[in-house]
């Protein structure tokens, strides 16, 4: 898409970018801002939208106005990426998988089963690791403020139940367009059809497609028990969340005001990573009661074996040392 678009997109919604405007006295109107995330209805990404804004308007002490969207009618998040990276949106709580496209480094995240829990991500979330992934982030015109759980990624279908990998064999299943995700599931024996979210209910439901994947929050937010028949809870993928802004407009800013940025989307992460196994619990009710079929526990064993082909390749392109810090921390 051209920047021009985003010109359009922007001005259509009277989104502004704060790094552009001049500082305001203390009797003048708010500074407007954005804010913008692409998932289902009470999603992760929602929540840790919703509490980034709530604590960036109390922080800011009214200076700061926080116009926050989140609508497939802005787009897939690979457009929102794209228009954060040309400075027409300014911040914006994204899946973690969307942003490795443009920071492949932040992939790491992707590979598959390297996470053995939420407590081990969010370690190296806050740990050393996610401190030397966001390095990486200025060169491409971003900044990560923090980062935050989507979830680990489960498999839905309308054809049977996934108990094994040879199970996916000749499945049609839809994936992030990404290439860690797309090689995991070929490794696994579906056929891989890369496919923006806001499309794939639709596409579930007409029958291009047989399954998806996605944490169970996501899918029980998108209704696919309407247009799915089973769940494998198999947990092959850690889905991260970026809460990022637009390099320029970030460092535009006072070191109070970055700081107070930074604190916000830290608080916007924790409420993430803070919606937890109870909440999975209902949501897993109620996909049952809408008809699902649910394997709770499935052998992994063999899903692993699966996919240890692709170690070489993760490793060249992540590195040794980084898969191994991962691994180890407790």
């Amino acid at each position: 898409m051209t920047k021009q678009y985003f010109r359009l997109m922007s001005a259509g919604l009277s989104l502004l970018v704060v790094g552009t405007l001049p500082a305001k006295p203390v009797d003048a109107a708010p500074q407007l801002i954005s804010l913008v995330f692409n998932a289902a209805p009470q999603s992760p990404q929602q929540i840790g939208a919703d509490e980034f804004r709530r604590k960036l308007v109390d922080l800011a002490d009214n200076r700061l106005a926080v116009d926050e969207r989140g609508s497939a009618t802005l787009g897939s998040e690979g457009a929102m990426l794209a228009a954060i990276r040309a400075g027409i949106l300014d911040l914006a709580t994204l899946s973690g998988s969307v942003v490795s496209s443009a920071v492949p480094e932040f992939g790491v995240f992707d590979v598959p089963f390297l996470f053995r829990d939420a407590a081990q991500a969010r370690a190296v979330a806050e740990g050393p690791v996610g401190a030397e992934l966001a390095t990486h982030f200025g060169d491409k015109g971003l900044v990560l403020l923090a980062i935050g759980k989507q979830g680990f990624r489960n498999i839905t279908n309308s054809k049977r139940a996934i108990k094994m990998p040879a199970d996916l064999k000749g499945l049609k299943i839809r994936v992030l367009p990404n290439e860690v995700y797309q090689a995991t599931f070929k490794a696994l024996g579906a056929e891989v059809v890369p496919m923006d979210f806001p499309l794939v209910y639709p596409a579930l439901k007409d029958g291009r497609i047989d399954g998806q994947e996605n944490p169970i929050i996501t899918i029980a937010g998108s209704h696919f028990e309407e247009v799915q028949k089973y769940l494998s809870l198999t947990g092959h993928f850690f889905a991260a969340i970026a809460f990022i802004a637009n390099r320029e407009t970030f460092e535009a800013l006072s070191p109070d005001d970055q700081a107070m940025i930074r604190a916000a989307a830290k608080a916007g992460a924790d409420a993430t990573w803070l919606a937890g196994a109870d909440e999975e619990a209902k949501r897993l009710d109620q996909l049952r009661k809408g008809g699902m079929e649910i394997v709770e526990k499935p052998d992994r064993q063999p899903f692993i074996d699966a996919v240890k082909p692709l170690e070489p390749e993760f490793e060249k392109r992540f590195g040794k040392a980084l898969l191994a810090a991962i691994r180890s921390t407790p």
